[in-house]
């Protein structure tokens, strides 16, 4: 039996309705290079899900979330992906570092057909605007 790797994710909800997704950097060696993802990552030895989104956050955006809400797990290729999400109305971009990707942006729930997706975004994306669209 294989054993999956836990990763977190986050996706933070503005005034507007519309969830932030990183664009991956432009790297050969790098999986789904150039498509969007939600930002997050690895759940390290010791650590909780949510600790490690709350790490992860801080890390890739130099910003600190408080209190997200877990709304599903998700498996692909042998991660299995714990889901947060973060319902902040008075965020901008502006607000936020962009240290991990090449830049961060809003997007509608429709908007996300027009996008490349990295792993399993699209799925999760579209499933968390079914839930809380």
């Amino acid at each position: 039996m294989t054993k999956t790797k836990p990763q977190c994710g986050l996706l933070i909800e503005n005034a507007e309705g519309k969830i932030l997704l990183q664009l991956r950097d432009n790297k050969p060696d790098l999986p789904y290079p150039n498509c969007w993802g939600t930002f997050g990552g690895q759940v390290e030895d010791g650590e909780t899900p949510l600790e490690a989104i709350t790490r992860e956050i801080k890390e890739e955006l130099d910003y600190h979330v408080e209190d997200p809400e877990f709304f599903g797990n998700y498996s692909f290729e042998g991660y299995d992906i714990f889901m947060f999400r973060k319902i902040d109305p008075g965020i901008k971009l502006t607000d936020l570092n962009v240290r991990e990707g090449q830049k961060a942006q809003f997007f509608a729930g429709h908007e996300i057909n027009g996008i490349p997706c990295a792993f399993n975004c699209r799925e999760i994306v579209e499933d968390y605007f079914r839930k809380f669209g």
